[in-house]
Order: C-alpha cells, then structure tokens, then sequence
C-alpha cells in the first residue's frame, strides 16, 4: 500500500528483471500450451458428438494460448517500459539540478 508522505523507491533492475521473469513464463507457457496442443490433435474420438466438437475446441485453445502469450509479453514490455521511463527521468532531473549550478 503506498503512502503519500513517503516517496516511491523503484529499481529499474528489478523492473527488468521481472520483465525477465515475466518472458521466461510466457516461453514456458507456450511450450507447454503448443505440446499440450499437439497431443490433443491427435485424439481420435470416432465420430459422435465429440469428434465433431474437437476442431472447435482446439480453435478456441489456441486463440487462448495466443491471448496468454500476449498477455505475458505485454506485461513485460511494460515493466521494460517503467524502467526505461525511471533512468529518463532520473537522467533529466540530475541535468537539471547540475545546470542549476
């Protein structure tokens, strides 16, 4: 919970590092997702009702893996972007303060 008499301490490092973290579960993810896929296409289910509902349902997995796998990397873009946006802001108030002498 942040309080506002206290000031924000972030590390853009960690930032990164998260960022890191965040692309390591999307890989993860989609290895698993794409393998879990692929066994599943496999299935042979004769054909009753739920060999007739099985491309559809493999096409509704898929468009979630996809969803997850950009959800992952947006999140990660994002904390690369706060750390970006931290060192620039850092960088522009320690000119500023030199130029002021």
């Amino acid at each position: 919970m942040s309080h506002p008499q206290k000031p924000l301490k972030t590390d853009p490092t960690e930032l990164r590092m998260t960022a890191d973290q965040l692309e390591g579960h999307a890989g993860e993810f989609r290895t698993a997702h794409q393998a879990a896929q692929s066994r599943a296409s496999k299935a042979a289910l004769g054909s009753g009702s739920a060999a007739a509902a099985l491309p559809e349902m493999l096409a509704a997995w898929e468009a979630d893996g996809a969803q997850f796998d950009e959800h992952f990397t947006r999140h990660a873009r994002g904390h690369r972007e706060a750390a970006d946006a931290y060192l620039g802001t850092d960088a522009g108030s320690a000119d500023r303060i030199n130029d002021a002498g």
